[in-house]
């Protein structure tokens, strides 16, 4: 299975281009992906949200999925509407933001290192596709006090 992860990473990069094509497996702890996400424009606002899986090995050497809620924004021409559209990937290249998306913590892009540069030695993730530069996100983006209220629980998945 540990070998159907690393295909699928692999694969990933081959159908999606991007500046991470290079990138040895051996430096990434895991890939967060969304296929399609559901995108809304409100006047001036336009965001997109949806459900990433995260792939990694955990300690124990086995291949986990994370179920991790999106949220993508950024200021932009006035309009209104909803849709469907493409998701994103991130490649997660720091154990510090591994743990954290691990842990359930709230990641907002402007206080972590993302970078479409795989060769930025300070990166916590590069952007491999679906989000542009003058677009901001939100990874883990539901709020604890719902989720709590709520009663969810992270979807994790081991094999």
């Amino acid at each position: 299975m540990k070998y159907l992860i690393i295909l699928n990473l692999l694969l990933s990069f081959i159908s999606v281009p991007s500046n991470a094509s290079t990138l040895n497996p051996v430096d990434m702890f895991g890939t967060l992906t969304v296929d399609s996400m559901t995108e809304g424009t409100l006047l001036w606002l336009n965001g997109r949200v949806g459900e990433a899986d995260y792939d990694y090995i955990n300690e124990g050497g086995r291949e986990c999925t994370l179920k991790i809620p999106v949220a993508v924004g950024r200021i932009s021409s006035p309009d209104l509407g909803i849709n469907k559209t493409t998701g994103i990937t991130i490649i997660v290249v720091s154990q510090r933001l591994n743990d954290a998306l691990i842990k359930g913590e709230r990641i907002n892009s402007e206080e972590w290192n993302f970078t479409i540069k795989e060769d930025d030695k300070n990166a916590d993730g590069l952007i491999a596709h679906g989000i542009r530069s003058d677009e901001g996100f939100i990874l883990n983006s539901k709020r604890r006090w719902v989720s709590w209220f709520l009663g969810d629980k992270p979807n994790l998945v081991c094999h």
